[in-house]
């Protein structure tokens, strides 16, 4: 017979949490529902996580993994055209925040402090903006940091729309519209590396 052991329970804990999470997003995950759904008594989950925010943490983690594993591993873009890296990135965050919209406010949530992974994924961006400028593709007046917080906020903004209702049959066209703004705003016409 198999025995489970304590990392197991830990995982099924953590994979239940992220299930419930992306389906019914994080205000769902109660305690109750995860141990119901991983076979596991409460006093693991507290065992392993602390409370429910630890558990909830541990879940933002995991999709945070997820996200930048996508990042890491999406096709290249061409990197002689700044306007279709911009695209592409942006176009990439939105499809993470599609797949799973009951996490993502909880990865980029509207008020309190946000997850470390934040930071990361803002220097991977402000990275971008300054090759972009070195190389002479923002606009007259664009530094890199004003490009990497507009973007943020607008990329933000649509995310959370359309991850609070995926199924709205115009979230690519909104969030094509708003991306081709941005990045008209941001990148001149005439980049080059």
């Amino acid at each position: 017979m198999l025995q489970n052991t304590a990392g197991d329970a830990r995982e099924r804990l953590l994979a239940a949490a992220f299930e419930i999470a992306t389906r019914d997003g994080v205000d769902a995950v109660s305690t109750r529902a995860v141990c119901t759904a991983a076979g596991v008594q409460a006093p693991s989950l507290y065992h392993h996580f602390g409370d429910r925010s630890g558990l909830i943490r541990a879940v933002v983690d995991v999709a945070f993994e997820e996200y930048f594993h996508r990042k890491d591993t999406a096709t290249p873009v061409d990197d002689a055209d700044p306007r279709a890296r911009v695209a592409a990135g942006w176009d990439a965050h939105i499809a993470f925040a599609l797949a799973y919209p009951g996490l993502y406010p909880a990865m980029y949530p509207t008020s309190g402090p946000l997850p470390s992974q934040v930071e990361r994924s803002g220097a991977l961006l402000r990275a971008g903006f300054d090759e972009l400028k070195q190389a002479g593709a923002l606009r007259p007046g664009i530094t890199a940091a004003l490009a990497t917080n507009a973007l943020r906020a607008a990329l933000r903004g649509v995310a959370h729309a359309v991850a609070a209702n995926p199924d709205n049959g115009d979230n690519d066209a909104t969030s094509a519209v708003v991306r081709d703004a941005l990045i008209h705003a941001l990148v001149g016409d005439r980049a080059h590396n």
